[in-house]
C-alpha cells in the first residue's frame, strides 16, 4: 500500500527545467552565462550534469537561431575551422606544402581574431535593463522578462 503512494508522488514530482528562451527569465540566463553553474536551469526535480549541459546547448542554439551572430564572429569561426583543418592535414602528412597552407590559415585566423579592448567596460544585467527602460519608456522585471524578449529589445535598439 505504501508503494502506491510512492508511485503517485513520482507522478507529481516531475523534473522540470527551462527548455525555451521564450520562457526562461533573463536573470537566470545572465547568471549562467556569467559563469554560474547550469543548476539555475532547473525549475524542479533533479538532472544530471550532462543533461543540464545538453539543455543549455539547446537554449544556446535557440538564441543563435533567433538572434544570430555578427559577420565578424562568423568569419572568426570559419577561420578557426579552416586553420584546424589545415593543421590536421599538416600533422598527418608532415609535408612542407601543407605546412605553408597551415601557416597561411594561422595568419588569416590571427587577422580575424577578436582583439581584447581594454577600454571597453563590462556591462551588467541591471545596466542593460536600465538602457532598455530608458529607450523604450517602460519598466522591466528581470525575473519575469524572458531571454527572447530581452534580446529582441536589444536588437531593436541596435537597429534603431
Amino acid at each position: 500500500m505504501n508503494n502506491v503512494f510512492l508511485n503517485i508522488g513520482k507522478i507529481f514530482s516531475k523534473n522540470k527545467a527551462y527548455t525555451s528562451i521564450k520562457k526562461m527569465p533573463i536573470s537566470v540566463w545572465w547568471s549562467i552565462t556569467e559563469g554560474d553553474n547550469f543548476e539555475k536551469i532547473v525549475i524542479s526535480g533533479a538532472f544530471s550534469n550532462i543533461k543540464l549541459y545538453n539543455i543549455y546547448l539547446d537554449l544556446l542554439q535557440q538564441y543563435y537561431d533567433a538572434f544570430g551572430t555578427t559577420e565578424q564572429h562568423k568569419a572568426f569561426l570559419d577561420a578557426r575551422l579552416n586553420y584546424a583543418l589545415k593543421l590536421a592535414q599538416y600533422l598527418s602528412t608532415q609535408n612542407s606544402f601543407d605546412k605553408m597552407f597551415m601557416e597561411m590559415a594561422l595568419i588569416d585566423l590571427q587577422d580575424v581574431s577578436p582583439k581584447q579592448d581594454q577600454t571597453q567596460k563590462e556591462i551588467k544585467l541591471s545596466e542593460a535593463i536600465t538602457i532598455i527602460e530608458k529607450n523604450f519608456g517602460f519598466q522591466l522585471d528581470e525575473e519575469t522578462l524572458s531571454v527572447y524578449k530581452f534580446y529582441s529589445y536589444q536588437k531593436a535598439l541596435s537597429n534603431g
